[in-house]
Formats: C-alpha cells, sequence, structure tokens
C-alpha cells in the first residue's frame, strides 16, 4: 500500500487556512466593536461641543440669522440631553408625563369593613396598621446568611414583593403582636395558594403570629380561620 506524500502537507494546509480564518473573523469583530466605540466617542464629542457653542453664542448674544426663540428651544434640547443621560427608563418615561396615576382609596371596600371591626375590637390596646410589608416585619437571618450571599438574597426577593393586609402592634413599645390576612376569593387561585403557603412558613420559620380571617358579609363578623 502506498502512502500519499502530500497527506500531511494538505492537513497541515488546511489547519493553516482554518486558524487564518478565525484570526481574521476575532479580527473584524473587534474592529467593528472599536468602531462602534470610536463613534459614541465621536458622537458624544461632537454634541458636547455643539453644546458649548450654542451656550456661547447665548452668553454673547450672538444668535446670527438664527430667531432667538429657535436658538433657546436648541440650547435647552441639549442642555437636556446632557441632563437626562443618567437617568433609568422609569425617569424617562415619567418626563412624557401620566406614568402613574393615584389609587383612589387604599384598602378595597371588605378591607375597610374588616380595619374597622378590627380598631373597634382591639384599637384600645393596639395600634393597627394596614398594607405592611413583608421584610418590614420578618428578615432574612444575617446571623446565618450574610447580606452578599446568594442564600440571602433567595430568601429576601422570597417576600419583598408581598404585604401583610394588617400587622397589630402594642401601643406601649410597638411590639408585634401579630399579622393579619384577611383570604377572600382570590386566595382560591393556584398561584396566590403557593403564596400562602409559602408565607405560613416564613411566620412559622420566623416565630410571627399569623391570623388568616375571613369576612363574613351575612353576620358583618370577622371569623378567624387559622
Amino acid at each position: 500500500m502506498e502512502l500519499n506524500p502530500l497527506t500531511g502537507v494538505e492537513d497541515f494546509f488546511i489547519k493553516t487556512v482554518v486558524f487564518v480564518m478565525l484570526v481574521a473573523l476575532c479580527t473584524a469583530i473587534l474592529q467593528g466593536f472599536l468602531n462602534k466605540r470610536a463613534i459614541a466617542k465621536k458622537k458624544k464629542k461632537r454634541d458636547r461641543k455643539e453644546y458649548l457653542n450654542a451656550m456661547n453664542y447665548r452668553r454673547d448674544g450672538v444668535v446670527g440669522d438664527v430667531k432667538e426663540e429657535i436658538e433657546d428651544k436648541r440650547i435647552d434640547k441639549l442642555k437636556e440631553s446632557y441632563d437626562n443621560k443618567d437617568k433609568n427608563y422609569s425617569e424617562k418615561l415619567m418626563m412624557d408625563g401620566g406614568a402613574y396615576i393615584a389609587k383612589a382609596k387604599m384598602m378595597s371596600a371588605s378591607e375597610q369593613g374588616v380595619y374597622k371591626i378590627l380598631e373597634k375590637a382591639y384599637g384600645d390596646k393596639y395600634y393597627i396598621f394596614c398594607q405592611v410589608r413583608v421584610v418590614d416585619i420578618v428578615q432574612p437571618n444575617i446571623t446565618k446568611y450574610q447580606t452578599w450571599t446568594r442564600e440571602y438574597k433567595s430568601l429576601f426577593w422570597q417576600i419583598s414583593q408581598w404585604h401583610f393586609d394588617y400587622v397589630m402592634c402594642d401601643k406601649n413599645d410597638f411590639s408585634i403582636f401579630c399579622a393579619l390576612e384577611l383570604d377572600d376569593a382570590s386566595h382560591e387561585r393556584p398561584e396566590r395558594f403557593r403564596r400562602d403557603r409559602i408565607l405560613n412558613a416564613v411566620c412559622k420559620d420566623a416565630g410571627v403570629v399569623l391570623k388568616r380571617m375571613r369576612l363574613n358579609h351575612e353576620s358583618k363578623r370577622v371569623e378567624v380561620i387559622s
């Protein structure tokens, strides 16, 4: 069986071509990135120069043939672009106006009814707060988990968006007596069922008394269900 003396040369040539192509591709990607940064830098420098020129025109009263009101708008627009460069997306949305609207009431009709019942029954001894963040009552154990660890962040974010419907505190020292949840029809949904299960476990682990209630609309009474 005869061996082809060019076999090794062919392999070397193919590998060399592939290597050269990879180097060229990486170089092109790097060059594109550098060009993009250079263009952005030039644009920023050009905008800055234009802004300074406009401010100099304004200071010296030199506006040439451009009407003063047009020049003012141009200056204001340039200034706004520099003032807004550090604003996040929500801040930019707010600049257009109408990004937020105020709620008409803090609590629903059922929550208001329960609050009045609780205030009448326990208001002489306890302060009753509504819509209290869970993380204002319960927090991850920092003696066990440092704030920068994955465990701490996981425990914190698990409850960071949740609220207790009511929290009762002793009027003498504001110590927490218990947290209260009003279980209406929304708590029958699968996602709320999961949330309630986790919140029950959180309070049990932290040693916070959590009472779940239901409003009996016929008798106008609050029934403790757990």
